[in-house]
């Protein structure tokens, strides 16, 4: 059993710490934020321990781990400064914000012999995983193409001034709330991506900054994709794969707050339309149990550390190309 603690005490903090209750792998001892108010009512809920600096838990010999859920842009120092003081990290999404400090938090953990947990959970979705099962298979053929949609306007209702519509901290759009999600499933399907050429614009009104995203995705492998991303449209999500065997296509209305299921379709060279529709399941806990394991030594992580780099690799591609107006390489 890992004993952590959970740095950032907003929405996603306290849904990490109510995911672990009951948890035989890691158990929360300890949360940690500026916020005095939010301190209150985590120790009203959990009856956990309160801190109002990172540096208190780092210090603490039986805080065993760290789980980063704060603002985008602090990820880079705690991540460092955690594993400075020994601790095992678990850091949302985004992992960071360009690859320079990706790379480094990553040099830094491998220094030490410490295995990274990213919040991708949605990787250990039922119908997430029967894409990726589905195409492992080979039963696609040869994978031709990629189009994914991830469009979510939780962020319409977020506060102006509030550091989720901070171009500096929240980039392109929505790609830092949904898109690196998609992002990430695109490259275990089609493998590391070569270029990019995104554009971001503005379409609503509902919306204070740029929110209609797209981006085009040129992988190593030869296989094209694309991916849509709209910051005012109610939360939907498609991903399309194409092979010359066959598609497959996950629709989903579905989110961490909308308990709504996901249908599957798939079509092979019989021209048979198969239909298979998946209940929202718990992907938090699984992520971060499966984490625990690789951390204990039991067992293997979903995610490599060259994975994780990736990402932000993609993430800060997209942004490179918005500024530039034109198609951008991966560096």
């Amino acid at each position: 059993m890992i004993k952590a603690a959970v740095i950032g005490l907003g929405w996603w903090g306290n849904t990490i710490t109510r995911c672990l209750k009951g948890s035989e792998k890691i158990k929360i001892i300890a949360g940690v934020d500026i916020n005095e108010l939010q301190g209150d009512s985590y120790i009203q809920e959990h009856d956990i321990t309160f801190h109002n600096h990172i540096d208190t838990v780092l210090k603490d010999p039986n805080v065993e781990a760290v789980i980063i859920a704060t603002p985008h842009g602090l990820h880079e120092e705690m991540f460092l400064d955690s594993v400075k003081a020994g601790k095992q990290v678990f850091c949302e999404k985004p992992f960071a914000l360009n690859s320079k400090a990706a790379r480094k938090m990553i040099k830094e953990a491998d220094s030490k012999g410490l295995r990274i947990g990213i919040g991708h959970e949605r990787r250990f979705e039922g119908a997430f995983e029967e894409i990726k099962r589905i195409i492992d298979s080979g039963e696609l053929g040869t994978l031709l193409h990629l189009e994914f949609n991830a469009s979510y306007n939780n962020m319409v209702k977020a506060p102006a001034k509030g550091w989720r519509k901070d171009p500096s901290q929240t980039p392109a759009g929505m790609m830092t709330a949904l898109g690196v999600h998609q992002t990430d499933f695109m490259q275990t399907l089609a493998g590391p991506v070569k270029s990019i050429n995104a554009q971001l614009s503005h379409g609503s009104d509902d919306y204070p900054n740029e929110d209609v995203l797209t981006v085009q995705f040129f992988f190593e492998s030869g296989i094209s994709g694309s991916l849509t991303s709209l910051a005012t449209t109610p939360f939907y999500q498609r991903m399309s794969i194409f092979g010359d065997r066959g598609w497959v296509e996950n629709r989903e209305i579905s989110n961490v707050d909308i308990p709504d299921p996901a249908t599957l379709v798939w079509r092979g060279m019989d021209e048979e339309i198969h239909t298979r529709t998946y209940k929202m399941s718990e992907t938090v806990k699984p992520n971060l149990e499966s984490w625990a394991d690789a951390v204990m030594g039991v067992g293997n992580y979903r995610f490599s550390h060259q994975e994780i780099l990736h990402n932000v690799q993609i993430l800060e591609t997209i942004v490179r190309s918005i500024e530039s107006g034109s198609k951008e390489t991966i560096i």
